[in-house]
């Protein structure tokens, strides 16, 4: 007799209805490929969906009679429940977490865990661009945005808006074997192999303070990145001692000065890699590096890629040098 892995997915107000669909579409093509890799299936994917009514989780009228093994929280792309207090939510999924279920999110469903009490001396992601809020409401928690998936043995965040799909591969993964999720990517044309956060996100300063001082400080920056400023300089030009200003240029911004300079550099770093065909030697000189090593290690330290790897990854020229390549390939197999 196969076992039923019964999955829980909550939809509350404002979540991404693709990630809903996707989800459970993604579990039932998995039971697809077990049953025509295996004759007797061991187990099955059974999904039901958990909406919040009147400020209550009620489940679906087909869902699952069973306890959830698998809890997911999806991402949420309209309005900010996800920041509202959500004790019903936060109840059951404590509930199911103490019941032995894997309790999971992706994107802004990292907010839930975290309300719910459930990252405590956890390590966590969410949306690279929601890291700020996070970590506003939730500065104790460990967050590490440039990761796309962090897994504990009971509890799962995700990072992207898709990373649902990384999310459900994962955890379909911890109840059958790896060539059973190979195949399963193969059919649906997706990555199975690991990513990171890292690679996709943005150079964002934080412009809305009211300190005008640093504010025209980094306009200034944001057009002379190359120069070789240093934190004396900086704090002359926004006439300040250096002491001050270093203190309130961490308040606006989030971060030191140096910290803001290597993100802009980087930032326009990568603008040109995807842009140009100019040498990476080049780039880093462009955007004020002398020394290419350390460009180099910067570069991989913000983005997770080489120079190289990032160029062939996003880059227009990259991209066509792999469809090039699989067309190749293509040629050779026929």
């Amino acid at each position: 007799m196969s076992q039923t892995v019964h999955i829980a997915i909550l939809v509350i107000p404002g979540a991404a209805l693709s990630a809903v669909h996707g989800l459970i579409d993604l579990f039932q093509t998995a039971n697809r490929v077990l049953a025509e890799l295996q004759q007797a299936p061991a187990l099955r994917f059974q999904e039901s969906c958990w909406n919040l009514e009147g400020g209550r989780l009620v489940p679906s009228p087909t869902g699952s009679d069973g306890a959830p093994a698998v809890v997911i929280v999806p991402p949420v792309l309209n309005g900010q429940a996800y920041l509202e207090p959500q004790p019903d939510v936060c109840a059951w999924l404590k509930t199911w977490h103490q019941q032995g279920a894997v309790v999971s999110s992706a994107c802004a469903g990292s907010f839930l865990l975290a309300q719910a009490g459930l990252l405590t001396g956890r390590k966590a992601t969410t949306h690279w661009q929601l890291e700020g809020a996070f970590r506003y409401q939730y500065p104790d928690i460990e967050l590490d945005t440039d990761a796309l998936l962090l897994t504990d043995s009971d509890l799962v965040t995700a990072g992207g808006v898709m990373s649902w799909v990384d999310l459900g591969l994962h955890l379909i993964g911890r109840y059958v074997p790896p060539t059973v999720v190979q195949a399963l990517g193969r059919f649906l044309v997706v990555d199975t192999g690991a990513r990171q956060q890292s690679y996709y996100r943005s150079f964002l300063p934080v412009l809305d303070h009211n300190d005008r001082a640093i504010l025209a400080l980094q306009h200034r920056l944001h057009r002379e990145y190359a120069q070789a400023w240093s934190v004396r300089q900086m704090a002359s030009m926004a006439s300040l001692t250096e002491r001050t200003f270093s203190r309130r240029f961490l308040k606006a911004t989030g971060l030191r000065p140096a910290e803001y300079l290597q993100q802009q550099r980087v930032h326009k770093a990568r603008e040109l890699l995807e842009n140009t065909a100019t040498t990476v030697e080049r780039v880093a000189w462009l955007v004020g590096y002398e020394d290419i090593s350390a460009f180099r290690r910067m570069f991989q330290k913000q983005t997770g890629l080489t120079p190289s790897q990032y160029r062939e990854r996003f880059s227009n020229s990259g991209q066509a040098v792999n469809r090039e390549r699989a067309e190749v390939a293509t040629v050779e197999l026929d």
